[in-house]
């Protein structure tokens, strides 16, 4: 019999094979996805696939099909009559307000951005709860207006809705929330069934690597970019990638109003050298690879459009069309701020040479940045500010680390988590390396 007629295996055939790390041939893995998304797979069923996903690995083929059952669940947009198009998208950090800076670059480029984010995942904040901290910011847009708006603004950015890859929307809360995140060919396959579906023709990726990172180091980053880049070949995406350093947080806050606020920083000319250079890069990358600016000058040309006001201007216009308060980027008083802070004191003098990015991720998921049960609301203002850097020179005392809450337990929580996650060293301490790698 041809290997296209042999019957899928049943759910328990796959699920055992899957434990013991046996390959299962993509037929299976579709039928089996599909079966959990018409109700004949339980999601308990599936809880347990996505737990032997994580513990075993997915082979290409896998993860190959998981991509298209989840790209073909729902609509997908073509939108090669609005010109250049691009979508960026980090794999998840703490402190990553990238996507905040870098699509209004982008868009001031010329690229038009055409951008569907999720959520918060486990320790690292989502885009769609950063910017819904903005007063008014709507991110549940029909899919109609969210191409008109990138056709007239020139950039828009929506959560996962019931039309676009409803599957992988359902598998995202699913892994949330059966501790199944961190699984490289789950991310994989949810990162790019959403730009797949969302029809931009260049995607940039920033894959993290490190303690606040879904990759432990620079190797299972590169893997995972590898794979993405692999998954959109099939559907005629042109992808740039970088593996970026996630030990310590990006920036110098973590908490959804904090990011906007660090973002508008970097937005005016300010703000935290590490997350505007990794911001210009993301730009650069996504406006080479829309072919709105020639290879190796989309560096510059992203400089000056952050130099001359223009990207403010494009973030701005964007948030005023999603219902948003433009003056958020401009005026940090417009944002929602939690009444209480506690200091973080540095436990001796010297440098800095660890500030924990997954311990600060999961303090500010403990306030209330982020989410503990699928059913929990998020408090746009709670989180945590980093007053010094790893590489700084500190004073026994100092505080190291602020800590914005609303409840004094989890405040004092907080602040032990984030103390295990700090260390000092009487010698002088190098700040980390940025980009690791790039394809």
């Amino acid at each position: 019999m041809a290997a296209s007629m042999i019957a899928p295996l049943a759910p328990v055939q796959l699920l055992e094979r899957s434990r013991r790390g046996e390959p299962i041939d993509a037929a299976s893995v579709a039928a089996f996805v599909r079966g959990w998304l018409d109700g004949t797979v339980t999601d308990a069923q599936m809880g347990a696939w996505c737990m032997a996903a994580c513990l075993a690995g997915l082979a290409s083929e896998a993860v190959g099909a998981l991509t298209e059952v989840m790209v073909t669940s729902g609509d997908r947009l073509d939108l090669s009559r609005l010109g250049p198009t691009g979508d960026a998208h980090s794999t998840g950090g703490v402190g990553d307000t990238t996507t905040l800076v870098a699509m209004p670059l982008a868009a001031a480029l010329g690229v038009r951005v055409a951008k569907m984010s999720g959520r918060g995942l486990a320790h690292t904040g989502g885009t769609v709860d950063k910017l819904e901290s903005i007063p008014g910011f709507l991110t549940d847009l029909p899919l109609d207006r969210f191409v008109r708006q990138v056709r007239d603004v020139g950039i828009a950015v929506i959560g996962q809705t019931a039309r676009m890859t409803p599957a992988d929307k359902r598998l995202y809360a699913l892994r949330d929330q059966t501790g199944t995140v961190p699984s490289t060919g789950l991310i994989a396959a949810s990162i790019m069934s959403k730009k797949i579906a969302g029809g931009a023709g260049a995607i940039a990726l920033d894959v993290k690597a490190g303690s606040g990172a879904f990759f432990p180091d620079a190797a299972a980053a590169r893997e995972a970019a590898a794979v993405m880049a692999g998954l959109a070949v099939p559907w005629g995406r042109k992808v740039r990638w970088m593996v970026t350093a996630m030990d310590q947080p990006i920036g110098r806050y973590a908490g959804n109003a904090l990011e906007v606020r660090g973002a508008g920083e970097v937005l005016r000319g300010e703000g935290a050298p590490d997350l505007r250079e990794l911001s210009l890069r993301v730009a650069a990358e996504l406006a080479e690879a829309a072919a709105v600016e020639e290879p190796g000058k989309g560096r510059a040309a992203a400089e000056a459009a952050l130099a001359s006001g223009a990207a403010l201007l494009a973030a701005e216009r964007w948030a005023e069309a999603q219902g948003g308060d433009p003056r958020a980027w401009t005026e940090p008083g417009v944002l929602a701020e939690a009444p209480l802070r506690l200091p973080v004191p540095a436990p001796a003098d010297g440098h800095l040479a660890a500030l924990d990015a997954l311990a600060v991720g999961e303090a500010a998921r403990w306030l209330g940045a982020g989410r503990l049960h699928a059913a929990q609301a998020i408090d746009p203002s709670v989180g945590v500010v980093m007053l010094a850097k790893v590489g700084d020179a500190v004073t026994r005392g100092q505080p190291v680390v602020e800590i914005h809450a609303r409840d004094a337990f989890l405040a004092d929580r907080a602040v032990e988590m984030i103390a295990a996650g700090i260390r000092v060293e009487t010698g002088p301490a190098a700040a980390p390396e940025l980009i690791l790698d790039e394809g």
